[in-house]
């Protein structure tokens, strides 16, 4: 009985701690937050403008979400991208879709034939149902229409995620790019590479996962470097037949299939443990890191970059959680290899959110010492919080310094310290759908 009460009194004491943290990070936070009028696109930043002094001179914006098929995340993304090109000179967008697939969205944006519609399912096809990444590409094109006659540079789109999100259709999808492109200059090699495929790798609508056959990843693997070795020997016709700017994309192309080649033999199929699932996630996110850092070089001297992806994937750390329990080596993320590369030119803004309606996966209840119990303490149903400035409250400063509860998903619980894994939170209290195409929500 006394040890029992001893640990009752521990327990207490222990909690009486962590809600004087949680307070005194809340009066911090109640003075420092900047309440945001609107997600939606609009042609008044005046509520964003003092993010400008924020963000600051940072070469990459990194933008979490807290899940896939929301409107408010997309619909901010959209306004914020704006903002980020209209008053802060960014170059580009970079989404969490295939970078092979995203080739295919740089003729439109660029003020080619064809629509919207095409554009989305060709370039972004996991987007490409909702309403909000149609409204991008668009505000792009339109953009782009106009830049030259006022001065500015266009603006470009990047898929930073593996080809096929690391599905069976990713080798095809990369070798059908890369062929299609070298038989502008050497259609002869391109064909005889064709016919040395024995017709093993998986369609471009497979959507399984799992590594390829071994004599199958052989294949894939040989042609990758046959195609690399043609493009070395026809890259003066393949430039003339094209552009420099092009012949980057397919160089890089290459990459994302080595990408896939690294990742697939790792990939195990549906069902296996998470101690199998980290290293494809740690292969699949310094993938993704690599695309980043190749989309901010080719945007040259001048060029910033909006990253938008799953806040898992932006925020700098090593996933953590009851997910990942059981995994001793916990996999590094993008935003733990772009912290790294960029420093402080890195600005990462993780999402959170208290509570999802209209059909979305249900929020859990918000944990009590938690990110989204602290946050919508606030009382704010939209704001956003540079937590940077905590550097000079002490206590604010002790409680965002210690590991804290994040739902990442909604109900995949993450643990991640906030001082070191970003630099500001959006808040978002209320999460609904986002809006398909047709006009119906998801």
């Amino acid at each position: 009985m006394a040890v029992r009460s001893g640990l009752s009194s521990i327990l207490l004491v222990y909690s009486a701690i962590a809600h004087c943290g949680e307070d005194a990070f809340a009066k911090w936070a109640a003075t420092h937050a900047i309440p945001v009028t609107t997600v939606e696109p609009s042609e008044d930043f005046s509520d964003l403008l003092p993010l400008k002094s924020k963000i600051g001179k940072a070469l990459v914006v990194a933008l979490g979400e807290p899940m896939h098929g929301a409107h408010e995340p997309m619909a901010f993304r959209n306004r914020l991208i704006r903002f980020l090109v209209e008053q802060m000179g960014f170059t580009a967008v970079a989404l969490e879709s295939g970078f092979t697939e995203s080739i295919n969205a740089r003729s439109f944006i660029e003020g080619g034939d064809g629509d919207v519609e095409a554009a989305a399912q060709t370039a972004l096809p996991g987007l490409s149902q909702y309403l909000e990444t149609r409204q991008l590409l668009q505000w792009m094109r339109d953009y782009n229409a106009t830049a030259d006659s006022r001065g500015h540079r266009k603006i470009r789109l990047y898929g930073i995620d593996i080809t096929a999100g690391g599905q069976l259709s990713g080798p095809r999808l990369t070798i059908d790019s890369a062929l299609k492109f070298l038989s502008r200059a050497d259609p002869t090699t391109a064909q005889k590479i064709r016919d040395s495929l024995s017709g093993n790798l998986p369609e471009a609508e497979s959507h399984e996962l799992g590594p390829l056959p071994v004599a199958t990843q052989a294949e894939f693997d040989i042609s990758i470097e046959a195609i690399a070795n043609a493009m070395q020997r026809t890259r003066k016709r393949l430039i003339a037949s094209s552009s420099d700017e092009e012949y980057r994309w397919a160089l890089h192309n290459l990459d994302a299939a080595r990408q896939l080649a690294k990742c697939l033999p790792i990939t195990p199929s549906p069902g296996a443990s998470m101690r199998v699932w980290a290293r494809t996630t740690a292969c699949r996110d310094a993938a993704m890191a690599e695309n980043v850092k190749w989309a901010l070089k080719n945007e040259g001297r001048q060029g910033r970059l909006l990253v938008f992806a799953h806040v898992g994937h932006v925020m700098n750390w090593k996933e953590d959680g009851r997910r990942m329990a059981e995994v001793r080596e916990k996999p590094p993320l993008m935003g733990f290899h772009l912290r790294r590369e960029y420093g402080e030119n890195l600005y990462i803004i993780a999402m959170a959110t208290a509570t999802t309606s209209g059909g979305l996966p249900a929020a859990k209840p918000v944990e009590a010492n938690s990110i989204e119990s602290a946050l919508a303490g606030l009382a704010l149903p939209l704001m956003f919080l540079d937590v940077r400035m905590a550097r000079w409250n002490t206590k604010a400063f002790a409680w965002l310094s210690t590991p804290r509860g994040i739902d990442a998903n909604v109900s995949a619980h993450s643990l991640i310290t906030p001082s070191t894994a970003l630099d500001a939170f959006l808040f978002i209290y209320t999460l609904t759908p986002a809006i398909l195409s047709s006009g119906r929500a998801l």
